[in-house]
């Protein structure tokens, strides 16, 4: 069986366990999985993460109760338990990083998808369940000499609390962390990351290794294919959210269909030159702009 198909086979599967509260059967569908050949990180971003989401959207409508909901998080996270445990990490590049929700964001799963991701890239990781105030930690972070802030903000309602979080880390200047902010309200919100004081935004939490490595100068020296699609929508999206455009926008002045301005800012789209000078052109900037990672 292809991989990708294992894959949402097992994510099917293991969201009717988790609906069902079956923690047994959960953990038998996860270890198929990777004897059949999947590796930690896909059970996480092709089968945890995505399950959780159908998870909200049964709450959502009413198919679960809230109490089923938070059973079913709790087996998810005694899932990644186990993967992180298992997992072979990369060599150790003795960098450290903390991931933290941002300030009244209560959904932690994604933040600790990010934590175990940047562990088997090799980090040094220290997550926080809950946000802390802000002066704590800033103290928090010269006390431990952190190399990354990743911030999570899974619901947009709370992206209004980050600027005062980076304001605090930003005194810390010359020694601050990077300040990296990712989770799923980077999807569905439109705003200029240097407004909200960090240094970059993930729109993928497959791409957040990639893109810490990148923020502390610790870049591949052969990036793939998908990390330079990702970077180039990232400069396009900084660009479009500085010039104050919608996507639509964007798209009527360069001639393109928005799904595809948006595919192209979240790294799934690949793009000919055509494509990127028509985009360098709508947002009155050189097309190197774009292509530099």
């Amino acid at each position: 069986m292809a991989t990708s198909n294992l894959l949402t086979q097992t994510r099917d599967r293991y969201a009717d366990a988790l609906a069902r509260g079956e923690a047994n059967v959960a953990q038998s569908i996860i270890d198929d999985a990777i004897e059949r050949g999947a590796t930690p990180p896909e059970i996480y971003l092709s089968v945890l993460a995505p399950a959780q989401v159908i998870i909200g959207e049964m709450w959502h409508r009413g198919d679960i109760s809230i109490a089923q909901e938070h059973l079913a998080t709790a087996i998810t996270m005694q899932m990644m338990d186990r993967q992180r445990q298992a997992a072979k990490p990369r060599t150790p590049i003795g960098l450290r990083a903390l991931v933290t929700p941002a300030k009244g964001d209560q959904h932690f799963v994604g933040a600790r998808i990010t934590a175990d991701l940047l562990i088997m890239d090799g980090w040094d990781v220290d997550f926080f369940w809950n946000a802390t105030p802000d002066k704590d930690l800033a103290e928090y972070l010269q006390l431990r000499r952190i190399d990354l802030l990743a911030i999570s903000a899974t619901m947009s309602e709370f992206l209004p609390n980050v600027p005062a979080t980076t304001e605090a880390i930003r005194k810390l200047d010359p020694s601050r962390p990077k300040i990296l902010l990712g989770g799923s309200a980077i999807s569905h919100t439109d705003f200029d990351p240097h407004e909200l004081g960090v240094d970059a935004v993930v729109n993928d939490v497959a791409q957040a290794a990639q893109i810490a490595r990148r923020l502390v100068g610790r870049i591949d020296t052969k990036p793939s294919l998908d990390q330079q699609l990702a970077a180039i929508g990232q400069n396009i999206r900084t660009a479009r959210n500085h010039r104050k455009l919608t996507q639509q926008q964007l798209a009527d002045a360069s001639d393109l269909d928005r799904t595809y301005i948006s595919l192209v800012e979240h790294g799934k789209q690949n793009l000919t030159i055509a494509a990127i000078l028509k985009i360098a052109q709508a947002l009155d900037i050189p097309i190197t702009d774009l292509i530099n990672p």
